[in-house]
């Protein structure tokens, strides 16, 4: 079985985590329990299950006191830029509260 860096673990870890947040959005689109909705809440799940494991791999590489803020920024921060790409408007105390969040990682990470 081909292993994965721990650093490439912890990209998709967070990106299969930012695309399970986009697909629950794409799902409130719909009406519960309709084709569309369930299809959307399938893929969700499936890629919330994969950032579990991933996630769980990552825990032997990383201590969880750094590794699950760093990861928890990156979420949010790309989740914020896919609502932006899609016409969601952020706000001032918005933009500071993510930049914080960055400069608190790289302090706790440095």
């Amino acid at each position: 079985m081909m292993t994965m860096s721990p650093l490439l673990l912890v990209a998709i870890g967070i990106a299969t985590t930012a695309f399970a947040q986009v697909l629950l959005k794409q799902a409130a689109g719909h009406d519960v329990m309709t084709s569309p909705w369930l299809g959307f809440m399938a893929m969700a799940a499936a890629s919330y299950t994969l950032s579990f494991l991933l996630y769980s791999v990552i825990l032997k590489f990383y201590a969880l006191n750094k590794i699950y803020p760093a990861m928890t920024v990156a979420q949010i921060a790309i989740v914020t830029l896919y609502g932006l790409a899609v016409g969601e408007v952020i706000d001032a105390r918005h933009a500071v509260g993510l930049a914080f969040g960055i400069v608190a990682i790289y302090l706790i990470l440095s």
